[in-house]
């Protein structure tokens, strides 16, 4: 799978994603419940995106293009809002970063689209260990030298 060439942006400008896990109320192990999840977040209009990820117990939500830390905060608050009323309705619960503590990467099953039936035909098992859950902060830079030049300075951090 080659890399996708560099695509410029207004400089400073702010993207976040939050990949979050989808949770049975009564033991706390993750639940194949992002259709049904995704279904219901379509009913209301929200800001930003939510979108399968990698496998059926687990989604992302993401913000439009920021630009500052208070335009995310924007996004993300109704998009949480209207995740926990949803979560309510279908009796789950949603957490956020890191792994899951005691789920079994066997049991996990890969969220039926291209994208992701690709990538578990590239790495065979390996994908259904994708249960990671991570926050990622997109800073817009207006070329790929400036964009490593950032990556550098910010490592540290």
């Amino acid at each position: 799978m080659p890399l996708e060439a560099f695509h410029h942006s207004e400089p400073l400008t702010l993207g976040v994603e939050l990949e979050l896990q989808l949770l049975n109320t009564h033991d706390y192990d993750l639940a194949p419940y992002a259709e049904d999840m995704l279904r219901l977040m379509a009913k209301t209009p929200l800001p930003g995106s939510v979108v399968p990820e990698m496998t059926s117990s687990m989604i992302e939500i993401s913000t439009a293009i920021c630009h500052s830390a208070s335009e995310v905060l924007g996004q993300l608050t109704p998009i949480r809002d209207a995740l926990v009323r949803n979560a309510d309705k279908l009796n789950i619960a949603i957490a956020g970063g890191g792994t899951h503590p005691f789920q079994k990467w066997h049991e996990q099953r890969i969220y039926d689209k291209p994208r992701f039936r690709e990538l578990s035909d590239l790495y065979g098992y390996l994908a259904q260990q994708f249960t990671i859950f991570g926050q990622h902060v997109h800073i817009g830079c207006p070329d790929a030298d400036a964009a490593l030049l950032m990556l550098h300075r910010m490592s540290r951090y």
